[in-house]
């Protein structure tokens, strides 16, 4: 399958999968409403930390040598399992004590943060986990079925015309986590059904495992430090603001997030490709195709956002978003960076050279953490929105700088559609 195809095959089933996301994202805030889904939403920001660190970011190693086949399948299939199990057994210890001995709250509370935090911690790790292993199969339509089907369950059982205010039954915070949980679950046995894992119980041996480990150490370095890119403003905006100031400023980056799907799709099928080597020669066009096609798309939501964006973010996630529209506007320029880094931080995992994505993740963090210290506690999402969006634009170029160090291409390539890009996107179409 060539890379267009792989391209219109992830766009199609990837693209049902979070348009399912985002109707759950849209019906969970209405339903909680700004302050209670900011709490939820800022919980589980706090435990993808732990898991980040915890888990090793292990999906990455994952990706890479099953993508490249230097480990069996079978084997990294079996060590996911093992590898959630034991990453969800590390993170509950320290949560037990944590919130007995450091943060004490009382047994019902740490029972229930104990069942959120176990719930996502091991449905986050399978699902990113066996994702990428159907992905390094190039199959996205198997994975993305069963995540779909799941999430509109969920998006069933979500009340409509309510809100948590009004009711107290139904729909509960048990069931949210639950979700993730069911998702994880799902993908790791449609796997081991799928890659007829069942029929062969296997494990990486000794130097594979120093393999996996080699690759996702540094790794970990690169993505806990691009986590903190992404929400280490989380933290001053829960310090400094209100309740429904952080639901609202959580929402934004949420959404801004979403943006991100289409060039997360690109990634995945630029990821294998540079990592096995095949058609590498090409992939430097297709990602400046891509960049320049999402560069005309974000310009003309910048203006849909800027004529509508007022009422509309109030009528979509309810009344109680309505500090949404200035913050969304100041973080899309930083949006469109991150969207053209997500493919190249792609090429640069592909061909091992996760250093370039590591420093760059480093300048921005440091810029972004100087200047939230400075104007969050005075100027508020507002100020959050616009830190960030520099903080990606600065990754961005620092990606874009080495990019053209090796292929020779310009900041201008990103801005002008060629007649080779529309035949390109045509072949897409007709792939």
């Amino acid at each position: 399958m060539s890379f267009q195809q792989q391209v219109i095959q992830g766009l199609i089933w990837r693209g049902m999968y979070f348009l399912t996301v985002l109707l759950i994202n849209i019906f969970v805030s209405r339903y909680f409403e700004a302050e209670n889904a900011g709490w939820i939403f800022y919980f589980c920001n706090n435990l993808s930390l732990l898991m980040l660190i915890a888990g090793l970011t292990m999906e990455n190693a994952v990706n890479y040598y099953g993508s490249n086949g230097q480990i069996n399948r079978n084997s990294l299939a079996w060590f996911s399992l093992i590898w959630s199990l034991v990453v969800s057994i590390i993170v509950g210890l320290f949560l037990v004590i944590y919130y007995t001995w450091i943060h004490t709250v009382t047994t019902e509370q740490r029972n229930d943060y104990l069942f959120y935090s176990l719930c996502y911690i091991a449905g986050i790790q399978l699902t990113s986990l066996f994702t990428v292993q159907f992905y390094s199969l190039k199959n996205f339509i198997v994975p993305n079925v069963l995540m779909i089907l799941l999430n509109m369950l969920l998006i069933l059982s979500i009340p409509k015309k309510q809100t948590i205010a009004q009711t107290g039954s139904g729909f509960s915070v048990d069931i949210y986590f639950a979700y993730f949980l069911a998702t994880g679950v799902l993908l790791a046995g449609g796997f081991l059904v799928y890659n007829k894992s069942w029929q062969q119980v296997s494990l990486p041996t000794w130097p594979e495992y120093r393999k996996l480990f080699k690759y996702a150490l540094p790794a970990l370095g690169a993505n806990l430090v691009f986590f903190l890119v992404y929400r280490v403003d989380y933290w001053f905006v829960e310090k400094f603001n209100s309740d429904a100031a952080l639901g609202n400023y959580i929402q934004v980056s949420k959404l801004a997030q979403m943006l991100l799907i289409i060039p997360a799709i690109v990634s995945s099928v630029v990821f294998p490709h540079t990592a096995s080597g095949s058609e590498r020669s090409t992939i430097k066009d297709n990602i400046l195709r891509i960049g320049r096609f999402t560069s005309v798309g974000y310009v003309v939501l910048f203006c849909l956002v800027l004529i509508a964006g007022k009422w509309l973010f109030p009528f979509v996630f309810g009344k109680t978003y309505d500090l949404m529209y200035v913050p969304f506007l100041f973080i899309l320029p930083g949006i469109w960076a991150l969207s053209n880094l997500t493919v190249l931080s792609a090429y640069f995992g592909g061909i091992n050279k996760v250093s370039v994505n590591l420093k760059g993740a480093v300048l921005a963090l440091v810029l972004i953490l100087v200047l939230d210290v400075i104007f969050i506690p005075k100027h508020g999402i507002i100020a959050a929105a616009m830190i960030s969006s520099a903080g990606y634009m600065v990754n961005f170029l620092y990606s874009f700088v080495h990019m053209r160090k090796e292929h020779g291409i310009a900041f201008k390539d990103y801005w002008t559609i060629k007649k080779g890009d529309i035949q390109w996107l045509r072949s897409l179409t007709q792939s």
